[in-house]
């Protein structure tokens, strides 16, 4: 299973009826949050456009 920082904030947003949406752009040979954490541009810029895309649609 995937895993983050952010995961279990989920459950206390949805107590309150807050919509999530989690969007990972990361690998996981990234190593987030190791000394030598990385992400590979094509996956930088893919999620840029990922978000530009995602608040377009959804008026955001």
């Amino acid at each position: 299973t995937r895993s983050g920082g952010s995961i279990p904030f989920v459950p206390y947003l949805a107590r309150f009826g807050a919509p999530v949406i989690l969007l990972g752009f990361g690998l996981p040979d990234d190593d987030i949050h190791a000394p030598n954490e990385k992400i590979s541009l094509p996956n930088f810029f893919r999620g840029i456009e990922t978000i530009i895309r995602f608040l377009q649609e959804y008026r955001l």
